[in-house]
């Protein structure tokens, strides 16, 4: 059989050159609407790069479900456009535009194309690039790559998300495997696009692993002309498609309160998409006479439509936008004209908004608001217009196409030139201690030195906290990753054996996904009893901070030790003697300067064991609010501050105790705030403690606030105190709380047992005593008003303190113990989960 023309041709452009890139997508032209331009746009660019591109996608049916009509009959499956090979596959389409119906389309698409790849009709190449939505036609993607290829997936839409936010399938089993899916499938790809950091952030939180990079839509300037407005022009105009998570119910509540406000103000409705026909239906039955529907344009007429609106209406369901971006808002804004659309703060249009200050958000389902704001910018034709100038410089700096596109050419010739980054990882399931502020240390330090990538694996309460504090061009350096609620709850298990071995198999577990070469846990102590009995993490070096060595503590000073403690101290000098002889074990960073000479002197593998520098907490400004609290303190007297999470081993009981055998004469002279969220165990006792206070002193002050407190209220509260309390009881480790007070100046009037009181002792920085009993605490506050602050404070030793415990210290020593593993791993690197 003779070949056709056509296919010559094909097959002769096929000969030619020598890179080749496959192009994976269910839409493209002549679509008008979704994703087939952008895809367009894509194939184009790797054409016009040097390579022979293919593109593999179905016949052109969207928004509707059937066929264009000149695609019916005999419709080529193969065909050659501007240089672009494309080929057609196809199946049994259903009818109607339901969940269903798409997840068959999409169904039917992948095995279409997987049997074009079986047979050879489509070959495999070294570069793929696929589109999703859908998650199957990057799952075609999958198939079409060669081993030793690259595959590039682009989301615009997570669709799980969408389908979960909008009720499209339920909030069930379907949802479940769909985000079982579109992690099993991503994690395959070797770079995954997505358009706003919050598409990001959502893929991380579902356990994608593979390497993410933002970026934005794209416009093309010259096709899109800033035009001048016309007084004659439509009112408002919503133009795009017209699916579910467009939220066109806002349209339709925006019409009806516009026509009772300006009824001779005009609605223009231009689109098609699944939701058409639930539209007319709802047009005819609500008289709604102030919209009228068009078709879309085609492309090339695309500026002159987006032109012949004054003001463009962008609803978008408040539930999906984590999910999607809508692209129209950029290339309405490419047009010269003002936007006004529905987002919630924090969303991708809302942050488009403050960066901008060209396009206007309103609450979502908020139909007054929605036309009060349109109105306002109908009848200020100068603002209007400056709006529109604003949002066309706006585009031009970040949105315009040859920028965008360079950028994305500059990772994809990365991505085939480089073999995959080394990885290094840092875990803790814990989210009550200091863990989000050393995340975010250790974070900001990755970004701002060259490294290897930084895998932060990290309890699901922080992962969106520490994700929000990437910046958008943070160039996925740095990948947070949360644990799952099964690790979460076993690595936070009562038992400490639970916990550990759970600690030990997720940090197993969390090394094979990533594949990092080196590991770093924040609180190494819960992994002692594995590390001991000498178990590996797959020929992984691993390095931690021991935050609660106590060992030592007869050597600091005054030291009676309870039997309890005795034990615990055994118990510690065994772990630690076998733990730090098992060679998976690297450096061992300790916040205790003192045992770090310790473990050298008394143990094997003790020069493991350095030193690194608690952090202290950045100052942050306060707001107008945050005074308020401060504010209570009364002036006229000696103010004594204890705040943070308060518990009985924090000395919160004590305290009051003390106060209650102040003699009247001290007790008039000081004031004690209590701030802090109190334990609810001690609720009871501090209730009846400062009822009896209360009713026996009434010379003493006395003010509890019982919340959490924000950093600007702490870093008020301790400007205005005189005193910070810390009066543990016997606690093990490093405290916060002396940097906090030190940074402010202020001394600290805290425990004399272990590294706490040599700390204060050593550095000046307040005074230390027995604050287990309540007679001698109250006999340091009294010592601290008769001797003065300045006998206990050594301001230029306190500052010393501080800048030698600064984030950036604290975080490089991390950084340098990973790197440092990272070279020495001590069996074979596991491989990148894309590869499994």
């Amino acid at each position: 059989m003779h070949a056709r023309p056509v296919d010559r041709a094909i097959d002769a452009a096929a000969r030619v050159g020598r890179r080749r890139a496959l192009l994976v997508t269910q839409h493209f032209l002549p679509e008008l609407l979704g994703s087939a331009p952008y895809c367009a746009d894509i194939a184009r660019w790797l054409a016009d790069g040097g390579y022979r591109t293919t593109v593999l996608t179905s016949f052109p049916a969207y928004p509707d479900a059937e066929r264009f009509a000149a695609f019916r009959a005999r419709a080529p499956r193969r065909e050659l456009r501007d240089g672009l090979r494309i080929e057609r596959v196809t199946g049994r389409r259903p009818k109607g535009r339901s969940a269903l119906a798409r997840i068959v389309a999409e169904s039917m698409f992948l095995i279409a194309g997987a049997a074009a790849i079986t047979i050879g009709r489509i070959r495999r190449e070294a570069l793929v690039m696929s589109l999703c939505p859908s998650i199957l036609a990057v799952a075609l993607g999958v198939l079409a790559c060669r081993r030793d290829g690259r595959h590039v997936a682009v989301v615009h839409d997570i669709q799980s998300g969408l389908a979960d936010a909008l009720g499209m399938v339920g909030r069930g089993f379907v949802v479940r495997c769909m985000r079982w899916l579109e992690g099993a499938v991503l994690n395959r790809v070797d770079l995954v696009i997505v358009l706003t950091r919050e598409m990001r952030d959502e893929l991380r939180l579902r356990g994608v692993v593979a390497p993410i990079e933002v970026v934005p839509v794209w416009v093309d300037l010259e096709r899109i002309a800033a035009m001048p407005q016309d007084a004659a022009d439509t009112a408002f105009v919503y133009s795009g498609n017209l699916g579910r998570k467009q939220g066109l119910a806002q349209i339709l509540a925006f019409a009806d309160a516009l026509r009772q406000r300006r009824p001779g103000l005009e609605i223009l409705l231009r689109g098609a998409g699944n939701q058409r026909a639930v539209l007319d239906a709802a047009l005819e039955t609500g008289h709604r006479a102030n919209i009228r529907r068009a078709e879309p344009l085609p492309s090339a007429l695309l500026g002159e439509g987006l032109a012949q609106g004054r003001v463009h209406l962008v609803p978008q369901d408040p539930d999906a936008a984590t999910f999607a971006m809508p692209s129209k808002v950029v290339t309405t804004m490419a047009a010269g004209r003002p936007v006004i659309a529905t987002a919630r703060p924090g969303s991708p249009l809302w942050r488009l908004s403050r960066a901008s200050r060209a396009l206007i958000c309103v609450p979502p389902n908020d139909p007054r608001k929605f036309v009060d704001t349109a109105l306002r910018l109908i009848d200020r034709p100068s603002f209007c217009a400056a709006l529109g100038r604003r949002a066309r410089r706006y585009v031009e700096r970040h949105f315009e196409k040859p920028a965008v596109l360079a950028r994305l050419g500059a990772r994809l010739e990365r991505l085939q030139a480089s073999p995959l980054a080394r990885s290094v990882l840092v875990m803790d399931p814990h989210a009550d201690g200091h863990q989000r502020e050393w995340l975010e240390h250790i974070l900001h330090q990755a970004l701002a030195a060259d490294g290897p990538l930084v895998w932060l694996v990290v309890a699901p309460e922080l992962a969106c906290a520490v994700a929000a504090e990437l910046p958008d061009d943070a160039d996925d350096r740095v990948r947070v990753l949360p644990l799952g609620a099964l690790a979460t709850r076993l690595c936070r298990h009562r038992w400490l054996a639970v916990s550990a071995f759970a600690l030990w198999w997720s940090l197993r577990c969390a090394l094979r996904r990533t594949g990092a070469t080196a590991a770093h846990v924040l609180f190494l102590d819960h992994l002692s009893l594995p590390m001991a009995l000498g178990l590996g993490l797959r020929g992984c070096r691993l390095s931690g901070i021991l935050f609660r060595p106590s060992v030592h503590y007869r050597l600091l000073g005054p030291h009676t030790p309870s039997w309890r403690e005795r034990l615990r101290d055994l118990r510690k000098t065994m772990l630690y003697r076998r733990m730090l002889a098992n060679d998976a074990l690297g450096t061992v960073l300790s916040l205790d300067p003192y045992f770090p000479r310790h473990a050298a002197r008394f143990y094997a593998g003790g020069d493991k064991v350095q030193s690194v520098p608690d952090p202290v907490h950045p100052a942050v400004a306060c707001r107008p609010e945050d005074f308020a609290l401060a504010a209570k303190l009364p002036p006229d007297r000696i103010g004594f501050v204890l705040f943070g999470f308060l518990t009985e081993r924090k000395g919160t009981l004590v305290v009051l105790d003390a106060l209650a055998q102040l003699r009247p004469a001290t007790a008039a002279r000081i004031a004690v705030m209590l701030a802090g969220r109190i334990d609810p165990a001690i609720e009871p006792a501090v209730a009846r403690r400062r009822r009896a206070l209360i009713d026996a002193r009434s010379e003493a002050w006395l003010h509890v606030e019982d919340r959490y407190l924000a950093a600007g209220e702490i870093e008020a509260l301790l400007d205005r105190a005189d005193v910070v309390l810390a009066p543990y009881q016997r606690f093990v480790g490093s405290s916060g709380v002396l940097l906090w007070a030190a940074r402010a100046g202020k001394p600290v009037l805290t425990q004399r047992f272990g590294l706490i009181g040599s700390l204060v002792r050593e550095h000046g920085l307040g005074l230390a005593v027995e604050t287990g009993d309540a007679a001698l605490l109250a006999d340091g506050m009294r010592r601290i008003l008769d001797e003065g602050l300045e006998r206990f404070f050594d301001p230029r030793a306190a500052r010393a303190f501080v800048a030698d415990h600064t984030p950036q210290r604290f975080a490089r020593s991390v950084l340098s113990c990973l790197a440092a593993g990272s070279e020495t791993s001590i069996g074979p690197s596991p491989s990148m989960v894309t590869r499994l």
